[in-house]
């Protein structure tokens, strides 16, 4: 289990690194970043609002906000598929 917590952190370092390299190259770095928080606080927010009808539940909570915050989609459907991993 300690393998995949380093294996956890490595990806997300690398995302985290494709994701800003993206945004550099753009031409308005901040408006992807803010935008990309929106994207990532609406998604989070979408999927707490409908978990009583879907039955998938993310706790929102200072890491699971800050997580979809920071890294957007790609980290509300990684909170997904690690809650469909962990429940069964």
């Amino acid at each position: 289990m300690e393998i995949l917590k380093y294996c956890a952190i490595a990806l997300l370092s690398v995302t985290a690194i494709v994701i800003i390299g993206f945004m550099l190259k753009s031409g308005r770095p901040f408006k992807y970043i803010i935008l990309n928080a929106v994207i990532g606080l609406a998604a989070i927010t979408l999927v707490d609002i409908t978990s009583r009808f879907t039955g998938v539940h993310i706790p929102v909570n200072e890491w699971t906000v800050s997580g979809s915050a920071g890294y957007g989609i790609p980290a509300v459907c990684g909170f997904l598929i690690l809650q469909l991993i962990f429940t069964k």
